[in-house]
């Protein structure tokens, strides 16, 4: 085995590695409670330090203000300790796209306060606060555990959430757009209220979602998750929508979702995007990239 000589290299080779992947939330009609972890991730090398340092981080998110940086402090306030953090980051997972980019750091903050605290913070705990910091848990569930969740809010500080069967015939490919999505403005795009008869159906659709996911019935995938909470009023948010929807429909006979609150769409079917529908889609306005990713079963990692 090869140890590196320098002290830096030495430091590093010794520093605590957390692994959070990317998820897709909502997966249609699940909105605010179904989510998906997918292997694409956020890494974060970590160790106590004698101050703050954020390595390898935009400078705009080399702050106090950095999420990593907010929900590390806090699972010191909840373990009672502080010591200030280094922290080396390696992120793939893109920002502002609906991929979880919030959920990951969030993780990654508060699991680097248990790690370096003798894993002071159970699991159960660093799910709660999680989803006390992001307001909801379809995202948090999935970074946390892995595969398919279901997640729910009972109050301000109480959350559940339950892991999903999943059959491991479907093939997902994420398809990015060069184009920002903020959290604040999808919310926005939506309704303050929807009629009875739309609830309902949401809640029949979201129980199909999740068993149509669990045998791997495409037909029933592609009934249930034909969504009338969100994806109606934030699918004018990204541009060429229709046409990529249109692409992956008949490329693959799948379905294509919105990722959480946009930008990025999820394609969800039983055999992968051709190169020829993937060249189709690289040639739309705002680059388009085409990422084909599998399911992250076992949720976030940690190397030591």
């Amino acid at each position: 085995m090869h140890y590196p000589q320098s002290q830096n290299a030495w430091r590093i080779y010794n520093m605590i590695t957390i692994k959070t992947p990317a998820t897709s939330a909502n997966l249609g009609s699940g909105f605010d409670c179904l989510g998906i972890a997918l292997k694409l991730y956020n890494s974060f090398q970590v160790e106590k330090y004698d101050h703050n340092f954020l390595e390898n981080i935009d400078e705009k998110y080399n702050n106090d203000n950095n999420l990593f940086l907010r929900a590390y402090r806090l699972g010191c306030e909840t373990i009672g300790k502080y010591d200030p953090i280094h922290v080396i980051f390696d992120c793939h997972i893109p920002i502002s796209r609906g991929l979880g980019s919030s959920a990951s750091f969030i993780i990654g903050g508060l699991v680097a306060a248990s790690v370096l605290h003798n894993n002071i913070l159970s699991e159960a705990e660093i799910y709660r606060l999680a989803c006390s910091i992001e307001g909801h848990p379809d995202n948090i569930a999935p970074c946390l555990y892995g595969g398919l969740c279901a997640g729910m809010k009972i109050d301000e500080k109480h959350f559940l959430s339950h892991k999903l069967p999943i059959h491991k015939d479907w093939k997902y490919t994420a398809l990015v757009p060069n184009v920002e999505v903020s959290t604040e403005e999808a919310r926005a795009a939506l309704p303050d209220h929807y009629p009875r008869a739309k609830v309902a159906t949401a809640i029949s659709n979201a129980i199909l979602t999740s068993q149509a996911l669990q045998e791997g019935n495409l037909s029933l995938l592609s009934a249930s998750t034909h969504d009338i909470i969100h994806e109606p009023y934030r699918k004018k948010l990204i541009p060429n929508f229709e046409i990529v929807q249109q692409i992956v429909k008949e490329d693959t006979d799948g379905i294509l979702l919105i990722s959480g609150s946009g930008s990025t769409c999820l394609c969800i079917a039983k055999k992968e995007l051709s190169t020829k529908a993937r060249l189709k889609v690289a040639s739309l306005p705002h680059h388009w990239q085409c990422l084909q990713l599998d399911v992250a079963y076992h949720g976030t990692e940690i190397e030591r």
